[in-house]
């Protein structure tokens, strides 16, 4: 878990666990001989970080993302022991689920909203009792269609819980959510993807979610990953991000990059990743 100050803001990430993928879904139309230099395997598949954020702001404690949770028997079949691991990580920071005031949902694959709900006796339950939960309506729109459903059973126990139990508030702009915590449309990975801008003073930072999965992205931000929904779109809001980042000298806090996940603007153009 590393802590950063971000003028007032007090952030720390929290991380999920680790996963691992297979190379094929990760590059799009990118041949092997073009990636392959940038990317490390582990047992030929690509590690990956799963990262959330725990943010202070104005009083409040704000978690971006909620990771694979562990309630899923799928989730481990597909991602192995190794993640689900939020909530003790809240905890060993002193942080009960009780404690958190909102919930930031970058989207809806699983593992962002595999923590959002739990299973208690009979009944699901937000995870964090007393959050309001965020999310882009289209995501919303998208997700929650029959067809998606049926598609994808699990939403129907992370995500409309959250609903039907008035946990949830959907929004079609890029609201402040709490003081220097702003949403920012991001769609293409799915049709309702946010990142989130943390901005006090002069210092910003803007988390990623699944805008960003690898950090050869950062090189080539038209590398989509098979499970970019909309790839064209994806790769448009990539660039974006990444531009206004370079331009803006922030940092980017990401979803999966190595723990802690963080990409830092050079003088030179380039992108430093590490602590």
């Amino acid at each position: 878990m590393t802590g950063l100050k971000i003028g007032s803001l007090d952030v720390t990430i929290v991380s999920d666990g680790r996963v691992l993928l297979a190379p094929e879904t990760m590059f799009g139309p990118a041949q092997p001989a073009e990636w392959r230099p940038l990317v490390q395997l582990e047992d030929g598949k690509v590690p990956f970080s799963v990262n959330c954020l725990l943010v202070r702001a104005g009083g409040r404690l704000i978690l971006l993302d909620t990771g694979t949770g562990k309630d899923e028997p799928s989730f481990l079949e597909r991602y192995g022991p190794g993640s689900g691991l939020l909530v003790e990580n809240l905890r060993a920071l002193g942080v009960d689920p009780s404690a958190i005031d909102v919930v930031i949902l970058s989207h809806a694959h699983a593992d962002h909203v595999g923590g959002a709900t739990i299973r208690h006796g009979e009944r699901i339950v937000p995870t964090f009792p007393r959050a309001t939960y965020w999310l882009w309506q289209k995501e919303w729109d998208h997700w929650t269609t029959p067809e998606a459903l049926a598609s994808r059973p699990f939403l129907g126990r992370k995500l409309t819980p959250l609903g039907e139990q008035g946990r949830l508030t959907l929004t079609e702009r890029e609201d402040e959510v709490a003081p220097g915590v702003r949403l920012i449309a991001s769609p293409g990975h799915t049709p309702g993807h946010v990142c989130v801008a943390l901005t006090s003073g002069r210092e910003m930072a803007i988390y990623t979610g699944d805008l960003l999965h690898h950090s050869a992205q950062c090189r080539h931000p038209e590398w989509c990953p098979a499970f970019d929904l909309l790839p064209e779109m994806s790769a448009a809001s990539r660039r974006r991000i990444l531009e206004t980042a370079m331009r803006e000298g922030a940092f980017l806090l990401t979803a999966h990059l190595p723990t802690p996940g963080i990409a830092r603007p050079t003088a030179g153009g380039t992108w430093e990743i590490g602590a």
